[in-house]
């Protein structure tokens, strides 16, 4: 009997440690469910209350508690603590398993990459996208190039994950195009040819070569000639 109390009483911590491994790989299935939902929902708390229940013993999917708060911060906006989140997760994961936390670390980071960029710091936005590509260049096969997601959308943002971020880094290191000036106005209309010349006839029936100048102003040379050959004529 006191043999039998005693194996009870040394087998009650193992009891204790079965029975909560048992109780965390039913909150798991239940609360990663759940987060999935909410997730699906765009609700950002939910999403958060299901990282801290995963969070409570994880030990039986460690990766799990940091992929919902991750997740979680993507949908609050929050991209600093979604890249932290999600890096964590990250080293929880052993390669095989690790490409759907590889996915959304990828565009946490482009995304920052873009923001950065749109802000004009393009050293910020360089990091981003070159640390964003770590990631990709790091993924198992098929993760990103290749990959077989049902979802058109996404299968061609993960195809061409790699692609897309070297062609960003290339046009933020490429120097800017100076802008041409302007071209200049065009020169003014010429102004209309002068009506032509009409001879006028003396009362003998002698042409009158015309007047080339108004007396009133001209050129003085050419009035003095003018002047000069009137005085000639008879």
């Amino acid at each position: 009997m006191r043999l039998r109390r005693r194996l009870l009483v040394y087998s009650a911590p193992a009891v204790a440690v079965a029975l909560l491994a048992a109780i965390k790989l039913f909150s798991v299935v239940l609360a990663g469910d759940s987060a999935a939902d909410a997730f699906a929902d765009r609700d950002g708390a939910a999403v958060s209350a299901d990282a801290a229940i995963l969070g409570v013993v994880n030990v039986v999917e460690p990766a799990r508690a940091p992929f919902a708060a991750g997740a979680a911060a993507v949908l609050d906006g929050r991209l600093e603590d979604a890249d932290s989140q999600f890096a964590d997760a990250l080293t929880r994961t052993d390669l095989a398993g690790s490409c759907p936390v590889r996915v959304n670390l990828e565009l946490v980071r482009e995304t920052q990459g873009d923001r950065a960029a749109a802000a004009g710091d393009r050293e910020r936005a360089d990091e981003r996208y070159a640390s964003a590509l770590a990631v990709v260049d790091a993924a198992p096969r098929a993760c990103f190039a290749g990959n077989t997601d049902p979802d058109a959308q996404r299968h061609a943002i993960r195809d061409d994950a790699a692609n897309r971020l070297a062609a960003k880094r290339t046009a933020l290191n490429t120097p800017r195009q100076a802008t041409p000036p302007p071209p200049p106005p065009p020169p003014p209309a010429a102004p209309p040819p002068p009506p032509p010349l009409v001879a006028t006839v003396a009362p003998d029936g002698r042409e009158i070569p015309p007047r080339t100048l108004d007396p009133a102003g001209g050129d003085p040379l050419d009035k003095l000639q003018q002047v000069l050959q009137d005085a000639a004529s008879p």
